[in-house]
């Protein structure tokens, strides 16, 4: 947990020059999910890193991920779920401070003390790409 938060520290100083796209790239348009680095061009699609729930109308193979990306908060007290480029596979109620209607968008949530609590939520707006 530490880790992020220095990441976090890191990179928040520089979010304004790298959120906005520059005039050269403004005619580029970007796919959901997807990232472009600003120095060296490289693209990344995070959409492979996806979860999607299960369809119950298909056979699942053992090899096919039906659990959102776990991450243990061995510093924190409290285990991490997470999902990349949609919301997470888990069914969520009462999560603390979001409306009903998008606890289906929550990407990422930790329970501690019986409660649920978001850590992220889903748009399709803020999927498309940004510059890092």
């Amino acid at each position: 947990m530490h880790l992020l938060y220095y990441s976090l520290a890191f990179a928040l100083p520089y979010l304004p020059s790298i959120s906005g796209a520059s005039d050269k790239d403004s005619s580029k348009t970007h796919l959901p999910c997807t990232i472009r680095s600003s120095t060296s061009g490289a693209f990344f699609d995070l959409n492979p890193l996806r979860v999607l729930p299960p369809n119950p109308s298909k056979k699942t193979s053992k090899e096919v991920q039906t659990e959102s990306w776990q991450a243990k908060g061995y510093d924190y007290g409290a285990n991490f779920t997470l999902n990349f480029c949609g919301g997470v596979v888990e069914e969520l109620k009462d999560v603390v401070g979001v409306d009903e209607g998008r606890w289906r968008n929550v990407s990422a949530f930790y329970e501690m003390g019986g409660k649920t609590y978001s850590i992220g939520i889903w748009s399709l707006s803020s999927a498309a790409a940004n510059s890092f």
